[in-house]
């Protein structure tokens, strides 16, 4: 039998909104993680597919803004350093190798990244991003996942935050959080649904070749207004 849960507290839909040309921005440490990169990138990128005046741009920031390399060996090129990153309306934490550990003692990134989710509507954590968001206090009385072998630690680490064993993502007010892995797709179809509306996914699920149905993914949503 499916698990399934499901907390809806409605809000008014952006899904027919005009948004014009939102900004999300993806924060990397070295050694991110290839699929917690990429798969909500694409997702979110080709929303320009959908509609070249209300749709995301996609940047990669980090704290130097110089090329680096990742968990699997690719070299990335930034877009953005810390100190020229643009206004975001979404921010997007991939897990890293450091996120559970050295991450977590970078002064200045965790301050970045307590101000840039201040200000961004939304903030979707892949995996252990999970870890350097919590680590800013922002998620302390929310609901929250991360990925499954590390949940226990992020409980023992961070006690204010509910964290939940039986999702593979949880809306709680504007922060997202999501297991990673495979299904780093999913956090980010929700997203651009509420955003843009069902069709808008169904025609991105289908060139990405992914059978989107969030009536079949286990998830939480609990919508504050």
């Amino acid at each position: 039998m499916r698990a399934l849960l499901l907390l809806v507290v409605l809000m008014p839909s952006l899904a027919s909104a005009e948004t014009g040309v939102l900004t999300a921005g993806f924060v990397c440490t070295p050694g991110v993680y290839n699929t917690e990169l990429t798969a909500p990138w694409d997702v979110i990128q080709h929303s320009v597919y959908r509609d070249d005046v209300n749709h995301v741009r996609t940047v990669l920031i980090t704290e130097d803004g110089e090329p680096f390399r990742s968990a699997e060996g690719l070299v990335i090129a930034a877009d953005h350093s810390f100190d020229d990153a643009p206004e975001l309306d979404i921010l997007i934490i991939p897990s890293s190798e450091g996120s559970m550990g050295v991450d977590l003692e970078n002064e200045r990134f965790i301050e970045w990244l307590r101000e840039r989710s201040e200000k961004a509507d939304w903030i979707m954590t892949l995996c252990d991003g999970a870890f350097p968001l919590a680590q800013t206090g922002l998620l302390d009385g929310k609901v929250a996942t991360t990925f499954p072998g590390d949940r226990d630690a992020f409980a023992e680490k961070f006690p204010e935050v509910d964290v939940r064993y039986d999702v593979r993502f949880v809306v709680d007010g504007k922060f997202i959080t999501s297991t990673g892995g495979a299904p780093s797709f999913e956090p980010a179809f929700w997203l651009m649904e509420r955003l843009y509306g069902h069709d808008h996914v169904e025609r991105s699920a289908e060139g990405l070749v992914y059978e989107w149905d969030p009536g079949e993914v286990p998830h939480l949503v609990v919508l504050e207004d």
